[in-house]
């Protein structure tokens, strides 16, 4: 199974403007919707008309022939998409960028990680730290026994879709596993349709079919706190609290810091670390 045509061919931003295209009714611009619409959404020349472009030009961005558009083109482009704020940075940055040909995960200093390391060692709750292509990076012990069981357990995204314990691990694993789908889109931002995300995509549409229809809404999510359920084959149902941590100057890497939401949790995380 081949990885989609738009990071075959190096077109993440050509991609998400046929996707996003789709999504907008003409109705939603007060557009005639007409009993002849031959297309979910809008048309080519509709979406050019509402940014203020040609249609020509507007074919072009479409068809991967154009990838530079200009940041008056983006934003016009913003508003005939009806954009919230997540997709149009991510638009954003494809603009920008253009098509990202690198193939290494980004990386962090070393004399960075080792402090960052110590920093998930000082907590007391269970932490992780993610590059943008959600790799696990580093994790306190709570951070590895809270998945512990799970395997693979070196990119987050592969221990969602490919562990075998995955869907009973994760309570609402349907709900969960869209919302890693997006956030590996919005995070991978201007890096889309890099040699290392196509590497890490060609792995996980050819294993998993929820994440090959997942990644084809071109969703995007950006949390910084976020409700789990979880059920650990151990200490049983775990309620958390999801925070997320940027770090600036890191390559886009994030904290994961899971504080527990109630009291049975907590005793929960404590029976963790019991022999």
């Amino acid at each position: 199974m081949k990885v989609s045509r738009a990071h075959n061919s190096g077109e993440p931003l050509a991609a998400f403007l046929r996707a996003r295209r789709d999504r907008v009714r003409p109705e939603h611009h007060r557009l005639a919707p007409g009993a002849q619409r031959r297309v979910p959404g809008l048309r080519r020349d509709e979406v050019a008309f509402l940014a203020g472009i040609s249609t020509d030009y507007y074919v072009r961005l479409e068809q991967g022939r154009e990838r530079r558009p200009s940041r008056a083109v983006v934003r016009g482009l913003c508003r005939a998409l009806l954009l919230d704020a997540a997709a149009a940075r991510y638009l954003s940055e494809l603009a920008d960028t253009g098509s990202a040909e690198g193939g290494e995960a980004p990386r962090m200093d070393t004399d960075r990680l080792d402090a960052v390391h110590q920093l998930l060692d000082s907590l007391t709750v269970p932490a992780l730290l993610v590059n943008r292509w959600l790799d696990i990076v580093d994790s306190n012990t709570l951070g590895d026994l809270l998945h512990e069981g799970l395997e693979p357990r070196d990119n987050y995204a592969r221990l969602v879709f490919l562990a075998p314990g995955a869907q009973a691990f994760f309570t609402q694993w349907p709900e969960h596993a869209r919302c890693v789908v997006a956030a590996l889109r919005a995070q991978a931002g201007s890096e889309a349709g890099s040699a290392r995300l196509t590497q890490l995509l060609k792995e996980l549409v050819t294993h998993s079919d929820v994440f090959r229809a997942a990644w084809g809404e071109h969703q995007l999510y950006e949390k910084a706190l976020d409700h789990k359920l979880f059920r650990h084959p151990r200490v049983g149902s775990l309620a958390l609290d999801q925070h997320v941590l940027e770090l600036p100057g890191s390559e886009g890497h994030r904290i994961w810091a899971f504080h527990p939401a109630d009291a049975a949790t907590s005793k929960a995380l404590l029976r963790l670390t019991s022999p």
